[in-house]
């Protein structure tokens, strides 16, 4: 059993640890896809340099809504600055402003200067910066990809689309400082169409902004519903704020511009990574003894670190080691206590054997063998001086 063990013992061990290996590596790639799959079930399309541009033909642009909204007799302006929208002559009473500020460059001053411009607001997919100024009390939430929503309110546009389709931000509305109507709703006072009253302007805050693009206008409803939210003044002026309205604004940052799904997502990252540490760190702790798994004799020990001594040029450490062996050895057959000191079992040997004390001193203490054949020889020697001590101890 002995010799099966240790034959065995060495091959399990290599595939213990790759096993280990294995696992943890198997561990660290599910962990990895469950993260890939949460963000892209979770994320809303990133927002282009061309998202919700007037003029832009691609996915993210919404030049087939404008065109389609000019042809139904709208008067569509698209004006890049603040400048440019205080400067149209247009009655507030008629005109509808859709706002869109992509890396919310407006402050607080400029978008109060907006309530003034139009009696009726829409908002896509505002931060909590711009909540505050258009919308008291309502709050950025969460967001949502895909799927279909039903109309559940009263809003005119929302009752003719009768259901959209796209990812959406999510607004609570439980703090609202005003009466608020709330669409598509996706939990308690959680809704991604609201519409409220700020100062005597109706401003409607639109979390699927992707609706009004040229990728998404034809799924479900969303065209009836951007159609006809966005159409029902005479005026619409179609605002995507620049770095040219940097100048008197606030220039945001990284907190306004992180998507909400981010500070969740590290979160879980290191509770996981947390959870990790605690299941597959090393306790520190005493150290256990454990049986070898093998018998060792002890002339392989022996034969062992004589080899190490012998490849190392340590004839001291050779020599230390087989005189402490033959001192003790000596000392039981003189019959002297386990306390005796060197030169107490030195005395002892030349009584027994008639040497000289400075011979016995010599092999025992003194003597430095100058190369390895004299180490040989001393060995030998302290073979001979145990011999001589046993016969004379069985004689008496």
């Amino acid at each position: 059993m002995t010799v099966d063990t240790a034959a065995t013992a060495p091959e399990q061990r290599p595939k213990t640890a790759t096993r280990r290996i294995v696992v943890a590596v198997a561990l660290a790639l599910v962990f990895v896809v469950i993260i890939v799959i949460a963000y892209v079930a979770t994320r809303i399309p990133p927002r282009t340099s061309e998202y919700l541009s007037p003029t832009s033909g691609s996915p993210d642009g919404s030049r087939a809504l404008v065109a389609v909204l000019r042809d139904q007799g709208v008067t569509v302006e698209t004006p890049d600055t603040l400048a440019d929208v205080r400067a149209l002559d247009s009655d507030p009473d008629e005109t509808t402003l859709m706002l869109f500020d992509n890396m919310v460059v407006l402050g607080p001053e400029q978008r109060q200067q907006l309530l003034d411009v139009a009696d009726r607001i829409i908002v896509v997919e505002p931060y909590d910066e711009e909540l505050a100024d258009y919308a008291p009390g309502i709050v950025l939430e969460t967001s949502t990809f895909g799927g279909t929503s039903e109309a559940d309110c009263a809003l005119s546009a929302v009752e003719k689309a009768e259901s959209i389709q796209g990812p959406a931000y999510l607004y609570n509305t439980s703090d609202s400082e005003n009466p608020v109507i709330g669409c598509f709703a996706d939990g308690d006072e959680v809704y991604s169409v609201v519409r409220v009253s700020t100062g005597g302007t109706e401003v409607t805050i639109v979390g699927p902004g992707g609706t009004f693009t040229n990728g998404s206008i034809l799924g479900a409803g969303n065209a009836a519903f951007a159609l006809n939210l966005l159409g029902e003044d005479e005026t619409l002026i179609w605002y995507r704020p620049g770095l040219a309205d940097l100048e008197s604004g606030e220039v945001p940052t990284l907190e306004n511009l992180t998507p909400p799904w981010v500070t969740p997502v590290l979160v879980l990252m290191l509770l996981v990574l947390l959870a990790a540490g605690i299941w597959r760190g090393r306790r520190v702790g005493p150290l256990v003894t454990e049986k070898l798994p093998v018998i060792v004799r002890a002339n392989e020990t022996m034969e062992g670190r004589a080899r190490l001594y012998e490849r190392a040029g340590a004839r001291e450490h050779a020599l230390d080691s087989l005189r402490i062996g033959t001192i003790a050895r000596l000392a039981v057959s003189c019959g002297l206590p386990k306390r005796s000191t060197v030169d107490e079992v030195v005395l002892a040997v030349s009584a027994l054997t008639g040497r000289a004390r400075a011979e016995v001193s010599a092999l025992l203490l003194d003597g430095v063998p100058p190369t390895d054949g004299a180490l040989v020889k001393l060995s030998d020697d302290l073979l001979l001086l145990e011999a001589e001590v046993s016969r004379v101890t069985r004689g008496r």
